[in-house]
């Protein structure tokens, strides 16, 4: 009787836990990460009821619920939490096995995926692109201009290039050359046989989400009287407004000087810089995909940078540093002071 009692349970967990696939753990995993039905639609690509009869069924299945229903959203339950880590720990095993194996893919043949910010993509990569895929016909480069955080340990990109004065430890680095910064405006803007003066200019400035950023401070350090007419939060954003006339604004030189709605009205500012950076995840270090891929940019972003830099537009004279400005009239007046004693 007892083994029939305990033959019967077995079976009844069985029936109860044969949903638990890798689907089902899934689905689980990303209620538990976005707390939310329609986040974890769109982490998943699919419909909000496809997730809903999805966590339906399972919960039917174990006979428990796995998550508190809350107006603010769905809260993963100790159970739900159990389910959650098996199925994140499934996850990072098939993610690290699928890393090695593409690691050790030698054929110069497929995808790389390239995350990288909409300026860099626009601006400079695809100056680089043609040439590579003539060399390589049989490769293909997707690349994510969605500015967002994508993590390259759970392959949502192959390789990420970011301008950044800090990469991460835990990815392979390899360094492309030094973005730098020049003020631009539109010609329209600018006094015709003049030098131009950035106090007298409009300004667009930067939005205080991206306040702590080195540009941003110089501007407030240089230019602290200044009200722009517009502040963003993005530099592709103040590029193209710049480009329209509504004002100057500072601006990488790589894509700046490639507008022709704009031309360089400063010398390249000496302390404000951005390190480029091609990032990959160590497991992919053996890929020929992303390896070819890496040395065509490492020795053409250099290239392309000075040829850039050398052929934008620029006004006959630049305008002075406000700075050296304030600086040389404050010694000019201390030395009058002093001849006047």
């Amino acid at each position: 009787m007892r083994n029939e009692i305990s033959n019967s349970r077995k079976s009844g967990l069985r029936e109860r836990t044969a949903s638990l696939d890798w689907e089902s753990l899934r689905t689980v995993l990303a209620v538990t990460r976005a707390g939310s039905l329609a986040g974890a639609a769109r982490a998943l690509e699919l419909r909000h009821s496809t997730v809903f009869r999805r966590v339906e069924e399972i919960e039917r299945r174990l006979g428990q619920s796995l998550f508190e229903r809350r107006r603010g959203g769905w809260i993963a339950n100790e159970l739900g939490e159990t389910a959650a880590r098996a199925a994140e720990a499934m996850e990072e095993a098939a993610l690290e096995a699928e890393r090695r194996l593409l690691g050790a893919d030698g054929r110069l043949a497929g995808v790389v995926r390239v995350a990288t910010s909409e300026l860099l993509g626009g601006y400079l990569l695809v100056r680089l692109v043609r040439p590579f895929l003539e060399r390589h016909p049989a490769m293909q480069i997707e690349l994510d201009v969605s500015n967002r955080s994508l993590d390259l340990t759970r392959r949502e990109a192959d390789v990420a290039l970011r301008a950044t004065r800090d990469p991460p430890e835990s990815l392979v680095g390899r360094k492309l050359g030094v973005l730098r910064y020049a003020v631009y405006a539109s010609p329209a803007l600018l006094p015709r046989g003049k030098v131009p003066e950035l106090e007298t200019l409009p300004w667009l400035g930067f939005d205080e989400r991206i306040a702590q950023f080195e540009v941003a401070r110089w501007f407030a350090r240089v230019l602290p009287g200044v009200q722009p007419r517009l502040r963003a939060d993005s530099l592709g954003v103040l590029l193209r407004a710049a480009a329209g006339g509504a004002g100057a604004a500072v601006l990488p030189v790589f894509a700046a000087s490639q507008e022709k709605g704009l031309v360089r009205i400063t010398d390249v500012i000496p302390d404000v810089h951005m390190d480029l950076w091609l990032l990959s995840h160590p497991d992919l270090r053996g890929n020929a995909r992303v390896r070819a891929l890496a040395d065509h940019l490492a020795a053409g972003v250099p290239r392309e940078l000075e040829e850039i830099l050398a052929r934008g537009s620029c006004c006959p004279r630049f305008a002075p540093c406000p700075v050296q400005r304030r600086r040389a009239r404050r010694a000019a007046a201390g030395g009058n002071s002093a001849r006047g004693e």
